[in-house]
């Protein structure tokens, strides 16, 4: 083969090598947390990390956000004569929200409904308790990219809030719910290839050759 020929060779599967598909690759950062036995209602702000640019062309942004929650109704009856029942409920709501009202992810649960009984002059007694997890998932759109991608923080507004209902007869209660919060961001992209040492090694091989040929054909010349 002349050396025209393997120069030619060398350089075009080094390009080859070098302008290979580009790897799909993940990084997840964790989200601001919530302590166990926090007090509902809830409303704080959290940090999500940005995706920095330098690793690759971000595809795709999953946002995972959780929360255990447990709750409990008390009840008095002041009543000397007779017992009361009532049906206790206990529903919770958390939301996730980033800026400009973006959706972030939400759930919904019930931690109990049932009937309680109040026995006659009794207070602050324990009718129920109840618990529940919490959880969302959220693909954010493409369109959302550029305001996650930097080498800050996103900000974002987490809300657990804990709802009482009572239906049947008027019994004194309170409700009363703790909650945790944790939570992932994860970002899908593309990095670029990196050559192998091998790769280099053509490179240079190529150009060595496409060297000694130039000056050969000047020295004929």
């Amino acid at each position: 083969m002349k050396l025209k020929n393997i120069a030619v060779a060398a350089l075009c599967i080094a390009a080859g090598a070098v302008s290979a598909p580009a790897l799909a690759n993940t990084v997840s950062y964790d989200i601001t947390s919530v302590a166990a036995g926090t007090q509902t209602n809830i409303l704080t702000l959290l940090n999500i990390k940005q995706f920095d640019s330098l690793l690759g062309t971000l595809t795709g942004i999953e946002i995972d956000y959780g929360s255990h929650l447990s709750g409990q109704v008390t009840v008095s009856n002041t009543s000397l004569k007779k017992d009361k029942s009532a049906v206790f409920t206990l529903t919770s709501t958390m939301s996730l929200t980033g800026p400009a009202g973006l959706n972030l992810g939400g759930d919904t649960k019930t931690l109990f409904s049932s009937s309680v009984t109040a026995v006659k002059n009794t207070s602050n007694v324990i009718g129920k308790t109840g618990t529940a997890d919490l959880s969302s998932s959220t693909l954010l759109s493409t369109a959302n990219f550029g305001q996650f991608t930097g080498t800050g923080n996103v900000g974002a507004t987490l809300s657990i809030s804990a709802q009482g209902d009572v239906s049947g007869q008027v019994i004194d209660n309170t409700f009363t719910t703790w909650a945790n919060g944790a939570g992932t961001v994860t970002y899908t992209y593309n990095a670029a290839p990196v050559p192998e040492p091998e790769t280099y090694g053509m490179l240079l091989l190529g150009m060595g050759v496409v060297a000694f040929a130039a000056k050969r054909k000047s020295r004929a010349a």
